[in-house]
């Protein structure tokens, strides 16, 4: 790894390469992922006709996976092999992972009610939080507590990632849409072919990239934290 000035570069490089060297393990997991997580959501919200009555599979199923997935990526940040089936392990710290996932979630959107900029902050100083909760085991608070941790004197390493990450969910097109009132969110599809394209890319090659970046970073700062290195704050 490169000196601590070049973190940043140096962990978005290792994530694309990370990404294309480990592509055949990412794709099948990525495409398990939507399926499971996804698809079934999909089809709630268009049988009912509204999106709140997807939000609990959302919440129990969802959130499990999209943990378990963060597990999958630190796993292949080690250098171990990719192993599908951490995908899962969500599910058996299921009370931890629903709690940690919606305090974050509280945390990250009180942030950006209160303009962008605290809610990316908050995003980085308890964002791993999400991994800390299978990979460490740690309880609620102390997931917490070890994302704050190990991500001190490192924020300003880590603000353009999340940034880059913000950027690309909020202004890529996406196919899923909502229409309709806040109480009555129906769902609307949009499969114009430069939509569908974003889409892809932006599924299959930005955020896994950004995925497998992060792990990095979270894979390297925990090492960093046990050397003791974690002494300046920006």
């Amino acid at each position: 790894m490169e000196e601590t000035e070049n973190l940043t570069h140096a962990w978005l490089k290792e994530g694309w390469n990370s990404y294309l060297d480990n592509f055949r393990q990412i794709l099948p997991a990525v495409i398990a992922f939507h399926i499971l997580a996804t698809l079934p959501m999909l089809l709630i919200w268009k049988y009912f006709d509204n999106r709140w009555y997807a939000i609990p599979y959302e919440l129990f199923i969802g959130a499990p996976l999209t943990i378990g997935m963060n597990l999958f990526f630190i796993g292949i940040a080690r250098g171990g092999k990719a192993e599908y089936g951490d995908i899962f392990k969500g599910f058996f710290a299921f009370v931890n992972v629903i709690a940690v996932s919606i305090i974050f979630g509280i945390i990250v959107t009180g942030g950006f009610m209160m303009f962008i900029v605290p809610g990316l902050i908050w995003g980085v100083m308890y964002g791993f939080s999400q991994y800390a909760v299978l990979d460490r085991k740690t309880g609620i608070k102390e997931s917490f507590v070890y994302s704050a941790a190990i991500t001190y004197g490192f924020k300003d390493r880590l603000f353009f990632i999340f940034m880059l990450w913000a950027m690309i969910e909020v202004f890529t097109p996406g196919v899923i849409g909502a229409r309709g009132g806040l109480m009555h969110p129906r769902l609307a599809l949009d499969f114009k072919p430069w939509v569908i394209m974003a889409f892809v890319l932006k599924t299959f090659v930005f955020l896994p990239w950004l995925d497998m970046t992060m792990a990095k970073a979270y894979v390297w700062l925990v090492k960093n934290h046990e050397a003791g290195g974690n002494k300046r704050e920006p």
